[in-house]
């Protein structure tokens, strides 16, 4: 049995963890980096002070507005914030406070960055994909219940499949073919 606060901790890690992910959903199919400058509105560019910056509360203070030029923020961030402390929360109440929790996070993580990206902006980001590809082969291999061999085989079929080819261009709905490959590893 797991307490209170184990969910109260986890909760909100995961909606600090969904604020970064918003961070890398807007600004990596940009090419910006995503450690400077800090979060500042995308509209007027202004800072945004850290008291303006706290997960999900801040968006219903400012009524979902940029407190320097009142225009509106978008509903993905609090949505993406929300998710993920929730996923964070299922997560743990299924598996429990271990090892294998922590690996199903990070994968969590990485696949709601690849759908925000791809809902906003028609992409999926290797920098995200690529990474999550080698955590569920290495989480597969030690304490993921599908096993090496048959995350292996899932990567080479879906590499051999839809990878890019020299001349060739995958498709975006064959990029979310990886998408499956790097779940297909956790289960």
């Amino acid at each position: 049995m797991i307490d209170w606060l184990s969910y109260l901790i986890t909760g909100t890690l995961g909606a600090l963890i969904g604020s970064f992910l918003n961070v890398c959903i807007y600004r990596l199919p940009r090419g910006e980096s995503i450690v400077w400058p800090g979060s500042h509105c995308p509209s007027c560019g202004k800072d945004i002070k850290c008291y303006d910056n706290i997960p999900l509360l801040s968006y219903l203070w400012l009524a979902g507005r940029c407190r320097a030029c009142r225009e509106p923020i978008s509903i993905r961030y609090p949505l993406v914030e929300a998710v993920n402390a929730t996923g964070y929360l299922a997560i743990l109440w299924t598996f429990g406070p271990n090892g294998t929790t922590l690996l199903y996070a990070v994968l969590f993580s990485a696949l709601l960055v690849v759908t925000g990206t791809d809902l906003t902006h028609k992409i999926i980001p290797n920098v995200i994909t690529l990474p999550g590809i080698v955590i569920g082969l290495v989480g597969a291999a030690t304490v993921l219940p599908v096993g090496l061999i048959n995350a292996l085989l899932g990567v080479a079929v879906g590499g051999v499949s839809f990878g890019p080819w020299p001349g060739r261009v995958p498709t975006c709905s064959e990029k979310k073919v990886w998408v499956v490959a790097i779940s297909s590893c956790s289960q």
